[in-house]
């Protein structure tokens, strides 16, 4: 018997001219080397995917709204067997990556091209640079990267297990800064929870959790 190998469809938007890209991710030649897609834009940045020593998929990705790259670490599992998995900036909440079916990935394009059409709408932009920062640098962008990556994997881990909680019980839950640290809600009912942790070695207390209880 031959084993397919496992393949995942991946997409994000350049932060330059708003192109969308899509590739196509194989278990096997992730395995080997670090994958990289990238507009032709001159300037433009990549979104990088590389497998890290404990088997975790870390991500780089560009971030249409900021002009700097977000970085994310999910299971193998989230990666490659969740029917659909979207990324987002930690400070716009909007989508910035989306894998899945190549079919999902094409309506998750469409629904945040009209997202973006409507903010450039009432934002008065005429150009996608209207609604992006100015010589702002990575410092300024994203504070403390390695706090959002580790909570986010660990909710990830969490939700995959089914012990994120929420009142209305639908599941989709997502992250994003708070005045007070960073936030874990549920897309469908608003509930959240509120982690305090700001720096890597406060959010340590955390790793302890085996379940999170939003409300």
């Amino acid at each position: 018997m031959i084993i397919e190998p496992k393949k995942r469809n991946i997409a994000y938007r350049c932060p330059e001219c708003g192109t969308s890209i899509i590739g196509l991710v194989g278990r096997f030649a992730l395995s080997a080397n670090l994958v990289r897609l990238k507009c032709s834009c001159e300037d433009a940045g990549a979104l990088d995917i590389n497998i890290t020593n404990d088997k975790k998929i870390r991500l780089s990705v560009p971030c249409l709204f900021c002009k700097q790259n977000h970085g994310y670490t999910v299971s193998e599992g989230i990666f490659f067997d969740s029917e659909k998995f979207l990324l987002n900036c930690p400070y716009t909440g909007m989508d910035i990556a989306f894998i899945g079916d190549e079919e999902d990935i094409k309506k998750e394009l469409k629904r945040t091209e009209e997202e973006i059409g409507r903010l450039m709408a009432s934002l008065e932009a005429e150009e996608l640079s209207d609604i992006q920062p100015e010589d702002m640098n990575e410092d300024e962008i994203l504070p403390e990267p390695a706090v959002y990556d580790t909570l986010r994997f660990l909710v990830k881990d969490l939700e995959e297990e089914g012990k994120v909680h929420c009142p209305c019980g639908k599941g989709g839950y997502d992250l994003r800064f708070t005045d007070r640290g960073i936030q874990v809600y549920c897309e469908s009912c608003g509930a959240s929870y509120e982690f305090t942790a700001v720096t890597p070695g406060a959010v340590e207390e955390y790793l302890y959790l085996d379940e999170i209880k939003l409300n």
